[in-house]
């Protein structure tokens, strides 16, 4: 398990290099933005997939079996003791489209979808993208934790035109993990004002303080509940679409599932995306416990070099969950603009930008740590060159 190893991506189509000419003032730029890694998928997942492959037909392919029931329903039980009955899961194409049509079936065009701001960028868009209203509920950021204002939170709940709460446990860009009387609290609030929640779960396996509470538990005491995940964070294998999702509201599955095949002709699973399943959630727990080992100390790098070298400039704690460092340059006082022009220009590296994850201008960038020891630090020196332009240009 080298975690460290140089791989070249050069001539993979990889999104991290080729679309930054679409995404930054530049393409010269070393990609920390997108969340994707740069470590190696699990060789068993490698091999796996290799077997597959040498058989020559690469046909028509069901996943309404136990191959696909039995690897979901054993990561579930042994990771985070749930146990997840088989007639609640479901394939599903991508967790984006499970949001979206969940979302397209329970509102309509002009009803409120609630999220909490900073959220993730892609969320922001599909709301938008299908003409509903973004409805932010803000983390707010106290020193040693992100927290809720709950009394915001049923405020917007009880407004009739706000139907569904898109949330995000681990949560992404700020790296929280939902407490579990979090959790409660926020499912109380949505049964009592009949909110649909759906629960993007996809960094589920990247928590490395607390515990990770997937709503599936909570699902018998409120059905209006849908939890969609899939394996491409955790194994870096987002290049094979595929997902799957848990519900215990069996209408909205048989809606999707038609939906799947009888309106988007998409009903056909990934082949490649059921073999990574069963390889990966029967083999591969060691291995994603040894990751979350480097990714922590790649965040624990992160935190020591902005304390000891730019202390003046940033703020950053490590997160407990999912490998994004989420970080603050409030105190500089240099805006977003100036910022981001000098980590472009100065440093040469693509950062997440703050201002897609918070709707207006922010005072945050986000940094993807999963990669090399030796990538990470010299992401580090280019945001430490960055910064000490801006601040020679200051003086």
């Amino acid at each position: 398990m080298n975690f460290n190893a140089h791989i070249d991506r050069s001539a993979t189509n990889a999104v991290a290099y080729e679309l930054l000419s679409q995404m930054y003032q530049r393409k010269d730029l070393m990609p920390f933005w997108i969340a994707d890694m740069d470590i190696a998928t699990p060789e068993v997942i490698t091999k796996a997939l290799q077997k597959r492959l040498e058989h020559p037909i690469y046909g028509y392919t069901n996943w309404n079996n136990d191959q696909f029931y039995m690897p979901i329903r054993h990561w579930f039980s042994t990771r985070f003791n749930i146990n997840v009955l088989k007639q609640d899961i479901a394939y599903s194409p991508s967790v984006l489209f499970t949001v979206t049509e969940v979302i397209r079936s329970v509102t309509n065009e002009g009803d409120g979808v609630i999220v909490n701001v900073p959220s993730y960028n892609n969320f922001l868009n599909l709301i938008q993208g299908n003409k509903r209203m973004i409805v932010g509920c803000d983390l707010f950021d106290d020193e040693d934790q992100y927290s809720m204002d709950f009394v915001q939170f049923e405020y917007l709940c009880q407004m009739p035109q706000n139907k569904v709460f898109l949330f995000c446990n681990p949560h992404n860009p700020t790296g929280k993990v939902f407490r579990e009387e979090e959790i409660l609290k926020i499912i109380e609030i949505c049964q009592k004002h009949d909110v649909y929640i759906i629960s993007d779960e996809i960094h589920m396996d990247f928590v490395r303080r607390g515990v990770h509470r997937s709503l599936i538990k909570y699902m018998s005491d409120y059905d209006k509940i849908i939890v969609t995940t899939c394996l491409g964070k955790t194994f870096n294998i987002s290049g094979i679409p595929h997902a799957y999702y848990v519900t215990k509201d069996h209408y909205i599955k048989k809606l999707l599932q038609t939906k799947v095949a009888g309106v988007y002709g998409i009903g056909a699973p990934n082949m490649l995306g059921l073999t990574a399943i069963r390889a990966a959630y029967m083999q591969c727990g060691e291995w994603v416990d040894a990751l979350n080992a480097h990714i922590e100390t790649n965040m624990q790098l992160t935190e020591t070099f902005i304390q000891e070298r730019l202390n003046d400039v940033l703020s950053f704690r490590k997160p407990d969950g999912t490998f994004l460092a989420w970080i603050n340059f409030e105190k500089s006082g240099f805006s977003e603009v100036e910022v981001q022009d000098a980590l472009q220009n100065e440093g040469r590296i693509a950062t997440g930008i703050g201002n897609t994850y918070e709707m207006a201008a922010s005072t945050h960038f986000r940094l993807n740590v999963a990669c090399s020891k030796e990538k990470l630090m010299k992401g580090l020196q280019a945001i430490e060159k960055a910064f000490n332009h801006l601040k020679s240009e200051q003086n």
